[in-house]
């Protein structure tokens, strides 16, 4: 009977010439979840801050230009008449351009500013790779989630095919007089309720399968499996290294820090806003007259000018504006402050968690593995038992299912620990595409 499961799980779960393995799911989410394209478009926009710093620090260019026609009309009249006696009319028009150049040579709050930009535009790629971080995890979640859905059908579908046999078997002694109607019964009701718990399994298989096609869109059908026998080893530091790695490198922690500096630059924008600001200013002016009597003008008369020199601004007074911008930038940092507090303690929590996930689950699937055995033994027992008689039809069926049963244990017990190494390796800030990649490797 214990063959008679092997070979229908190997006919359900065989994969095809080439399955899907954890690195294309991801790759294949990557360029295909828009919630990931969004985050590329959000990392892309904060990106632009550190453009936005720079161009503080640099000269600005103005260009202004204008045309302006004028039409000037005379009428002159002696006092006693009414018509007049000389009329004339004269236009003209006058042309304009100027440009101007300003350096920033000191502005404080500037340069405040500056540094909050440039700490946006950091924690934009932080929090992107926490987001790539999310995405592998949710990938491999839906994997390993198909994976457990097909071992529960096909296991299920075992104990329905088992069940069958088992009520044939049944119905035929009964029939030759050697077995109890008790026996049939009892063979029947097994196989009825692994039949309900089979049709449950494929409605779960169907609905893994579609989160991870929609996920990856790809086809969830044929993805790689682990093997065998699959050996998990321990985590390769200790707990307290992970939970220290993971207050200094976890994108939750980096990405709280680059606000809380950021927020710490905005007490600075507004505190300095008091102080003087110099800059160097360069400009250019000309006027172009063209036009006089007749409007015909040919040469223009010309007015040009040209000025260098600096420039200081000294705010006085704003009506109390930015003393409260600076208060509400010191409110805003104490914010900051006890997010990045509590993005350490959930680091270290989620390390913690991990850590001891992977650890426990390496010892419990040797564990089932060694369950796995025994149990296959015992229902190689319970047969022979029930072919010389010592054994009950029921002793049959419960070996089966505890053998059933043990060996999906073992299968979910290596996705939950593949699972959980991930997630280590995402709270201490070293999940990518090497990571995935040896945790791939495990499967093979």
């Amino acid at each position: 009977m214990k063959r008679l499961f092997l070979c229908t799980a190997a006919a359900m779960l065989a994969p095809p010439a080439h399955a899907t393995d954890l690195m294309e799911a991801w790759q294949a989410a990557a360029a295909h979840d828009p919630d990931h394209l969004g985050a590329q478009a959000e990392r892309d926009a904060g990106q632009e801050a550190a453009v936005q710093a720079r161009a503080l620090k640099r000269p600005s260019v103005q260009l202004q230009g204008g045309y302006q026609y004028n039409v000037t009309e005379t009428n002159a009249r002696f006092p006693e008449e009414l018509d007049p006696v000389f009329t004339g009319s004269r236009s003209s028009g006058r042309a304009t351009v100027g440009v101007q150049a300003v350096q920033p040579l000191y502005d404080a709050s500037k340069h405040a500013q500056s540094i909050q930009l440039r700490e946006k535009a950091a924690g934009a790629d932080v929090q992107f790779a926490g987001e790539q971080q999310q995405l592998i995890l949710r990938v491999s979640q839906a994997y390993f989630k198909v994976l457990a859905a097909e071992d529960r059908l096909s296991s299920y579908q075992a104990q329905v095919d088992a069940a069958e046999q088992q009520r044939r078997g049944a119905q035929a002694r009964f029939d030759a007089g050697r077995a109890r109607i008790t026996d049939v019964r009892e063979a029947e009701a097994r196989r009825d309720a692994s039949e309900a718990q089979r049709i449950g399994a494929e409605a779960e298989l169907a609905y893994a399968r579609a989160d991870f096609s929609e996920l990856t869109g790809l086809p969830a059908e044929g993805l790689d499996r682990p093997a065998g026998n699959f050996a998990a080893p321990l985590p390769l530091v200790t707990l307290e290294a992970s939970i220290e790695q993971a207050e200094r490198q976890s994108p939750l922690v980096k990405a709280a820090e680059h606000q809380a500096k950021a927020a710490g630059a905005d007490i600075d924008r507004y505190g300095l806003a008091g102080r003087p600001v110099v800059e160097g200013v360069a400009g250019y002016q000309g006027q172009y007259r063209l036009g006089g009597e007749g409007g015909n003008g040919i040469i223009p008369d010309r007015i040009q000018s040209a000025s260098a020199g600096l420039r200081i601004t000294i705010p006085l007074y704003a009506g109390g504006a930015i003393q409260s911008k600076e208060r509400e930038a010191r409110a805003n940092a104490v914010k900051a402050e006890r997010a990045l507090d509590a993005a350490r303690r959930d680091a270290r929590l989620q390390a913690q968690q991990a850590w001891h996930a992977v650890s426990t689950g390496a010892r419990r699937i040797a564990a089932l593995n060694t369950a796995n055995r025994s149990a296959g033994l015992q229902q190689d027992a319970a047969n022979t038992g029930r072919e010389v008689g010592i054994r009950t039809q029921d002793d049959v069926l419960n070996a089966q299912s505890q053998s059933f049963s043990t060996d999906r244990d073992r299968r979910q017990a290596i996705y939950d620990y593949m699972t959980a190494r991930l997630q280590l390796a995402a709270a201490t800030g070293d999940l990518g595409d090497e990571t995935l990649a040896g945790v791939n490797a495990l499967m093979k």
